[in-house]
């Protein structure tokens, strides 16, 4: 077949279905300031402190190994590098708690929300039609805190698509279960 007659029959078919699509003014839509966002767990916050130090204890003393056994030509080279760390630390630290504060989510009656971000910020929202399945994992620092780490996973993706960690373990337990229940509804319908 030509392709102008291919075009020609597209399009005399599209007119025979009758075909629509009306525009939607965006004032129709429902306001995404007026979903009332849940903060995560406190000890959240304390966890990603306590995992942050951690990880700046080994690299620090990394670092301090390195510098000691190392030989500078210019003594002011490690006041320098010195500076720079610390700088490098304290606003580490600083986006981690300014961080926390960003960090929020919303369960609606067809989807959930989850926002985060202090320079980028992202908003995520996955409608329960499209879930494939969900998990709670623990690490250790979760564990030790009864956090946990809520992962939704949407179809075609082998890695979660939205994850939401700092819930207490019980109620990411809940929200998972509510989660697969009304997808599992949702299938039925």
């Amino acid at each position: 077949m030509h392709k102008n007659s291919y075009r020609i029959a597209l399009l005399m078919d599209i007119s025979q279905n009758e075909f629509t699509n009306h525009q939607i003014s965006t004032n129709l839509l429902p306001k995404i300031k007026d979903v009332s966002f849940s903060n995560l767990h406190a000890d959240y916050l304390k966890a990603e402190i306590i995992g942050l130090s951690i990880m700046w204890l080994i690299l620090l003393a990394a670092i301090s190994i390195g510098l000691y056994f190392g030989d500078l030509p210019y003594d002011w080279i490690y006041y320098i590098i010195i500076i720079v760390l610390l700088t490098i630390v304290i606003s580490s630290y600083v986006l981690t708690i300014k961080g926390f504060r960003k960090k929020l989510y919303a369960l609606r009656e067809k989807d959930i929300i989850y926002k985060e971000g202090i320079f980028w910020r992202t908003q995520l929202l996955v409608p329960f039609n499209r879930i494939q399945h969900a998990e709670v994992n623990q690490g250790p620092l979760q564990r030790i805190f009864g956090l946990s780490e809520l992962k939704i996973y949407t179809a075609g993706g082998s890695s979660s698509d939205l994850s939401i960690s700092g819930l207490m373990y019980s109620e990411a337990q809940e929200i998972k279960h509510f989660l697969l229940h009304k997808t599992a509804i949702d299938e039925e319908e």
